[in-house]
């Protein structure tokens, strides 16, 4: 039995729009983008349904051809992965309402989110990241990808590129990639924090900074000394790293590990947290504003063939 995937690419509370539009419906050779996210799930041996969240009527123009349930959208992010998943599940497609009965007998599904603004994705990263997943031992597991493979995909002498933030650990620089799979009925007793979460999800913004240190004083568990040192220390050594400190920033990481980064997590959400690697880099392509959109539009064929490359053994 395959694992039905959810994709939010609704442009809700707290997502932004590039040229005043979702992002999931900008044309990236040719098609738009959620477009080439579908077909790419399409063609994976282990996706068996997939959902798509969103501006309903928009998406039926451009995927209605697809074998894709399409849902309207929510007010955010995290709201729209939820009820994509939820919709996964027969007796909730059903009646619409969500029971004690219907938590209980799905308590431990499981399914695959990803976000609408990544063109890049390939099946290659999405089977690669389905094969880390130890969903035997773990409730969520996110994507990350090492800030090695995204220089890849960086500005280089003569040719654009996209230079993405990295969060700063012991083992290395790394970012989140954009793929997730979640028990969802797991995460419950932490579902307040992962709101604020994606509320607050762009951490180059010092406003987003300062909530996001409210919302885990607020909402974290009582012992919350560490979980604050080391989101701080994430934060100082972003901002060394940033302005071009980077043998300092690498030494302010010392205590994050990702070992206590998914200890710290696995705290928060009351629920068994690890993080995987891809080592392709599309997953981690998303796009975020206008000049990026524009570079990776003008890179696409020349970064699709790098991916290509990158094939996972």
């Amino acid at each position: 039995m395959g694992i039905d995937a959810v994709v939010a690419a609704g442009d809700g509370k707290a997502a932004r729009k590039v040229f005043k539009r979702n992002k999931a419906l900008l044309d990236v050779a040719g098609k738009p983008i959620i477009r080439h996210i579908v077909e790419a799930l399409e063609s994976c041996r282990d996706i068996d349904r997939i959902i798509v969240v969103g501006p309903k009527e928009s998406f039926e123009e451009v995927i209605g051809d697809l074998d894709v349930d399409i849902v309207e959208q929510k007010r955010s992010l995290a709201e729209n992965g939820w009820e994509g998943f939820l919709q996964t599940l027969p007796e909730y497609r059903q009646s619409g309402e969500l029971t004690f009965d219907i938590i209980d007998k799905y308590r431990d599904k499981y399914a695959l989110f990803l976000s609408g603004d990544i063109p890049l994705i390939s099946v290659n990263e999405i089977e690669q990241f389905i094969s880390q997943c130890d969903m035997n031992n773990y409730d969520h597991v996110a994507g990350i990808t090492s800030e090695e493979i995204l220089k890849l995909f960086g500005p280089r002498k003569g040719r654009p590129g996209i230079k993405m933030a990295t969060f700063h650990t012991w083992d290395g620089n790394f970012r989140q990639n954009n793929l997730h799979m979640a028990r969802p009925f797991m995460l419950m007793e932490g579902i307040d924090l992962v709101l604020k979460a994606y509320e607050y999800r762009y951490q180059k913004e010092l406003f987003n900074i300062l909530k996001a240190l409210v919302a885990i004083i607020r909402l974290g568990p009582k012992d919350i000394g560490k979980t604050l040192a080391i989101y701080l220390l994430l934060q100082i050594s972003a901002g060394l790293d940033a302005l071009g400190f980077d043998t300092m920033a690498h030494l302010i990481s010392f205590p994050v590990t990702k070992t206590r980064v998914e200890r710290i997590v696995s705290g928060l959400l009351g629920a068994r947290f690890k993080v995987v690697e891809t080592t392709v880099g599309g997953a981690a392509l998303d796009v975020d504003n206008e000049k990026d959109f524009m570079i990776l539009s003008v890179m696409y064929r020349d970064w699709l063939n790098q991916i290509s490359c990158n094939k996972h053994e």
